[in-house]
């Protein structure tokens, strides 16, 4: 017996399947997008933190700032 589509008693599968798709796919890259901002701050952070150690201390205008103390 040929199956019809489109009759009454077939579940509408695809109506809602596309709505979880696009939430699930929305959900999953702003994980990423949070990821990859949380890992160029702590990449900034090191950076930061490697240059002012090079440096040393910051003067301007005859006020000298210790950035970083050495213990």
């Amino acid at each position: 017996m040929a199956h019809i589509h489109g009759t009454s008693s077939d579940f509408p599968l695809r109506r809602f399947l596309y709505p979880f798709a696009i939430a699930g796919a929305f959900v999953v890259g702003g994980w990423g997008l949070a990821a990859a901002v949380a890992w160029l701050l702590d990449v900034a952070a090191h950076n930061a933190t490697v240059i002012a150690g090079a440096a040393g201390p910051v003067g301007v205008g005859g006020i000298t700032l210790k950035v970083f103390s050495k213990k």
